[in-house]
């Protein structure tokens, strides 16, 4: 396999991996809205979609990080001359979002240990919503900065 080609299949799986992580976390979001409006029982389901989520986090970061690496077997060469100048005329956008992702995985994986100590129903949807919610908006900020900075 041509080294390009590894790096644009890596790239379309995280892409992939990114859309499905949306629906996921649309789904979780809507879920825990309404398990606090209406007062709903936290279900399997809304346990399961919470996991989901995480596990969508760390498969990102995996393939972020691979992405990222300069090991020559992707041929994506971040120490070129053309390489560098892009990267600093997009501010260095690959740090900054590898950082504010570890930033949201670290907040969701908060929100999972403190939705799972609570044994009231609205108050883990709310916990999901609050910690969940706020890692979105981490990684929206992180995905924007690359087009509005």
């Amino acid at each position: 396999m041509e080294p390009t080609n590894a790096y644009q299949i890596t790239l379309w799986i995280h892409y992939f991996i990114s859309v499905s992580f949306l629906v996921i976390a649309i789904w979780l979001i809507i879920r825990s809205f309404r398990g606090i409006i209406r007062g709903l029982t936290y279900l399997k389901i809304d346990k399961t979609l919470a996991y989901l989520f995480i596990i969508g986090l760390y498969l990102q970061l995996l393939l972020g990080l691979i992405l990222f690496t300069n090991l020559s077997i992707f041929g994506y060469d971040y120490q070129s001359a053309d390489g560098s100048v892009a990267m600093v005329s997009k501010r260095l956008w690959p740090i900054e979002h590898i950082v504010l992702m570890l930033f949201a995985l670290f907040i969701a994986n908060l929100g999972l240990i403190f939705s799972g100590k609570s044994n009231i129903s609205t108050t883990k949807h709310r916990k999901i919503l609050i910690y969940y919610s706020t890692a979105i908006a981490l990684i929206a900020i992180s995905l924007a900065s690359i087009y509005w900075l």
